[in-house]
């Protein structure tokens, strides 16, 4: 479908929802933050997070930081619709994430600490069969699944059993399947955990890439990946989440 005719159509859907969405998005589409958490909430026996409100615009990048057991995964799942606050929403280009999930989650491409990856399957058949998932229609997905293999540089690889790829050669094929719908908004979990360096500077340059045209969420521990590709950050920690602001060197 073409993207003018997608947006048509979503607008009038919202038109017609408007209790469950952002009234601004009708308005102008492209000027809304593509990520906007406000007064989220939520508690855990371990760990509680209260009132907190973030937007992540088009072209930017956000870092999760901090200790593990301290919330990073739980809010990348509050924000991709996997678990429900306890008080608090999620607007993704304008749409609740939980009362307009099957519209807000199309934006969303996700990457999680473990990609559920088809040892069994080679790279190319596995990135068909989550095309098809993704709904994509038949006769775009194998312009959907091109671009993605030539993004990141899989295409040496697209016969090949993903069983046999080396740990960054996985993660490559876990970020393409996750940007294969194009999505404005990606997720990620740790993409860089158990990378080596060489693995981690190509993920980041494919990141900084990728985010021209979208948001970027991550979670890391590696502060040089925050310094390279971040605009802002949270820093989680059992008493209080810290943001901070690169470009203005606020927090």
């Amino acid at each position: 479908m073409h993207p003018l005719i997608k947006i048509i159509i979503l607008k009038a859907i919202q038109s017609y929802f408007h209790n469950f969405i952002s009234p601004a998005i009708l308005f102008d589409m492209q000027a809304l933050p593509l990520v906007s958490v406000k007064n989220l909430s939520y508690t855990r026996p371990q760990w509680s997070m209260r009132d907190l409100s973030f937007t992540v615009n088009r072209g930017e990048c956000m870092a999760f930081i901090g200790k593990n057991g301290t919330g990073k995964t739980t809010t990348l799942n509050l924000i991709a619709g996997l678990i429900k606050p306890h008080a608090g929403h999620i607007l993704i280009q304008g749409f609740n994430i939980h009362t307009l999930p099957i519209l807000a989650k199309q934006f969303i491409g996700f990457l999680p600490d473990q990609c559920p990856l088809y040892f069994e399957l080679t790279v190319r058949e596995y990135l068909g069969f989550i095309a098809k998932l993704r709904q994509i229609s038949k006769y775009d997905i194998p312009e959907h699944v091109e671009e993605a293999l030539e993004k990141l540089n899989l295409k040496r690889y697209q016969h090949h059993l993903i069983g046999t790829l080396s740990k960054g050669l996985k993660q490559r094929v876990g970020l393409a399947s996750a940007i294969l719908h194009r999505p404005s908004v990606l997720l990620l979990d740790e993409p860089t955990q158990g990378l080596d360096q060489n693995q981690i500077e190509d993920f980041q340059l494919l990141l900084s890439q990728y985010k021209k045209n979208a948001a970027i969420i991550l979670s890391t521990h590696y502060l040089n990946e925050v310094k390279s590709i971040c605009d802002h950050a949270l820093q989680f920690s059992t008493e209080e989440i810290k943001i901070y602001d690169f470009n203005h060197c606020t927090t």
